[in-house]
């Protein structure tokens, strides 16, 4: 189900990343030498999404190409 933007207070939800070495909250990377951690900081103790620096550099890339960018309504294309 699509997110309406106009519905995400950004006081509410904001998004957080950062780098650790620790791989044991994500056993299934534990041969990575670092991890990207991507969190709702409005919701520290929530989900985390966990990257190897290939799947980051490979999210960044899309993000810079226009990959998730929002339409008019807020959804993807």
């Amino acid at each position: 189900m699509p997110i309406d933007a106009s519905t995400v207070d950004s006081e509410e939800s904001r998004v957080e990343v950062y780098v650790t070495t620790d791989t044991s909250a994500a056993p299934h990377k534990a041969d990575e030498p670092r991890l990207y951690v991507m969190y709702d900081a409005a919701n520290p103790d929530g989900e985390r999404l966990y990257f190897t620096e290939a799947e980051w550099d490979a999210f960044v890339l899309g993000v810079k190409d226009g990959e998730f960018d929002l339409d008019e309504s807020g959804n993807l294309p």
